[in-house]
């Protein structure tokens, strides 16, 4: 007991001691960090992103000390940043100046001078190749010797060997040689193709209803092929964008050592085949609504199969179409159509059935061309006229779209071409519809999504008179897919307030997209055109034009587009001035 006694004081003075020693910094050192002499923007941001002592500031030490071991750990991490970028002379300090609240922690840089690639040698090892010695380096003499440029290029040559033949290649050594007094870098990249391949069979995994020929028509390669890497990625996303597949991975398998023949691996999951959608919209016809459905395999090979029911104010519309993939080769399709339309809007008045066939071609991923048979038969309406007319048509179209979404577009561009000759059943009023449109987009700013796009439409009509022309075919401007602000079809010549049509089109869009969120966008727009016929004294050619703003709604399936807009220059048959348009997707 007497012994306990002795301790009690112990335990006292080691607990007040233990509570001053926390008391000095109970919320830890808190402190900033400012950086000195980092002229390169790149450079500055690579210290913010990497230094633990300003990416862990939010989190202060408890002691001075543990600040200053952060700060010696991050002496050489600033090192390398900087040698990375090129700067090879550099000198990094870091001080403490512990005196001024909250403390200081200084990031001092001198730079020096960026060094720059002086040789650059790519060697290939094993037996020389012709394909491979064809590759050449893009790294040029006089670039800023960067980390970054070197690690592109490595993978740059890696893919374009698999591209030559040999799918398992890899980088053996890479060589630099930093010359100090002439502040340059030579380079040499040493690579192992590994053994040359072609391709061997292929091993489908995953298959349940679909059958396996469906699989075999979409090979782009025939066995024995040299392998390429670019038709294994191309034949994947064939597979994905059929939607059967909820998951598809093409891959190259290791051969056995006797051949050279590549097998390739085809893991797919299906996914359900039958869709049906309801859509409603709202544009300045008032009101519409759709019902579609489709089934993706209907004869177990791929064959897509879709039909759909669309309805608003001026059209009635029933369609079916049956594509048939990988039709006489992998990268065609037969697309089959059959259509019924009741039209009936201010213009016109059509009741026309359409059928027809298209066989499309996919030149490249990003090009695809086609040309077709098809009949068109028709009973129009105008000015107290009734006319049937019967065609045969001979349509041809193609397309180049390089978009980084189709929904969504912020990158790129996409242009569409289609012709169609109609060839008079009924008579000798044969004639040429031409029509090209052409997108653009670029970025303005990637912080805040802001981006802009641009349209041009045109199209004419030429072989016989306007009005041998059926009405239905002639060329109509105003309204939401057209120049937002006018009323439907409502830019062009007109009889006594009723649109009649013309043979040629010019259609315009400028718009500026924003958007700062996950979900929602903005839109400011500019649209102008006009339709018109090839009269010298044709008072129609006077250009019209519509302005206004939109919101954008992000959504799984793309943006929920609501736009309001006002006519500018109105001619005096323009009753509504504000339009609205809602609709899924963004407006071009």
């Amino acid at each position: 007991m007497k012994r306990l006694f002795h301790r009690v004081p112990v335990l006292v003075c080691m607990l007040v001691c233990f509570g001053c020693a926390t008391t000095d910094h109970p919320e830890g050192v808190s402190y900033k960090v400012v950086i000195q002499g980092a002229d390169d923007r790149g450079v500055k941001k690579a210290i913010k992103e990497t230094a633990t002592t300003i990416m862990m500031r939010h989190r202060p030490p408890s002691t001075i000390g543990q600040l200053r071991r952060r700060m010696e750990k991050d002496l050489p991490r600033i090192k390398a940043i900087l040698e990375s970028r090129g700067f090879y002379d550099a000198q990094v300090a870091l001080e403490l100046d512990a005196e001024q609240t909250p403390p200081r922690v200084y990031i001092r840089v001198e730079q020096g001078e960026q060094y720059r690639f002086r040789d650059v040698q790519l060697r290939f090892a094993g037996e020389p190749d012709e394909q491979l010695q064809e590759i050449k380096p893009m790294i040029r003499r006089h670039n800023r010797a960067v980390a970054a440029t070197v690690f592109a290029e490595q993978q740059r040559i890696l893919d374009l060997m698999k591209r030559r033949g040999y799918p398992f290649p890899q980088l053996d050594r890479r060589k630099l040689n930093v010359d100090r007094e002439l502040k340059t870098v030579d380079l040499e990249l040493v690579f192992d193709p590994g053994e040359m391949a072609y391709f061997g069979p292929m091993v489908v995994v995953g298959l349940e209803r679909l059958k396996p020929s469906y699989i075999e028509r979409q090979i782009p390669w025939s066995e024995g092929r040299r392998y390429d890497s670019q038709l294994v990625r191309d034949f994947q996303n064939r597979l994905l964008g059929s939607g059967l597949f909820g998951s598809a991975q093409v891959a190259p398998m290791e051969p056995s050592s006797e051949t050279n023949a590549l097998p390739i691996s085809v893991t797919v999951k299906e996914r359900d085949q039958k869709t049906i959608r309801l859509g409603v919209n709202y544009s300045d016809v008032g009101p519409g609504a759709s019902i579609y459905w489709e089934h993706r395999s209907l004869f177990g090979g791929g064959d897509r199969f879709e039909t759909s029911v669309g309805w608003n104010p001026v059209e009635t519309e029933a369609e079916a179409q049956l594509t048939r993939p990988g039709f006489l080769a992998a990268n065609q399709s037969l697309v089959l159509n059959l259509a019924a339309t009741i039209e009936t809007p201010d213009a016109y008045d059509a009741n026309q059935t359409r059928l027809g066939g298209l066989l499309l071609r996919d030149l490249t991923s990003k090009i695809q061309a086609g040309g077709g048979l098809g009949f068109k038969y028709s009973r129009v309406d105008q000015l107290g006229s009734s006319d049937r007319h019967a065609f045969v048509l001979f349509p041809a179209l193609g397309i180049i779209d390089y978009r980084d979404d189709r929904l969504n577009p912020l990158r790129g561009y996409r242009l569409f071409g289609r012709t169609t000759w109609f060839q008079d059943a009924l008579g000798t009023d044969s004639f040429l519809k031409s029509y090209l449109e052409g997108c653009d987009y670029w970025m303005l700013w990637d912080k805040y999504r802001l981006s802009n796009a641009l349209r041009l439409t045109l199209g004419s009509i030429n072989g016989c008179s306007l009005g041998a022309v059926p009405a239905d075919e002639r060329y109509y401007a105003g309204g939401g897919g057209s120049i937002r602000g006018y009323e439907y079809q409502s830019v062009g010549p007109k009889v006594d307030g009723t649109p009649t049509g013309g043979d040629n089109l010019l259609e315009f869009s400028a718009e500026l997209r924003l958007q700062p969120g996950n979900r929602m966008g903005y839109v400011a727009f500019l649209d102008g055109g006009t339709v018109y016929n090839d009269l010298p004294n044709d008072s129609s050619r006077s250009l019209r034009y519509g302005a206004g703003i939109g919101l954008r709604w992000f959504t799984t399936i793309g943006p929920l587009r609501a736009d309001v807009a006002y006519p500018l220059n109105p001619d005096d048959s323009q009753v509504d001035r504000i339009q609205f348009y809602i609709s899924l997707g963004q407006a071009f």
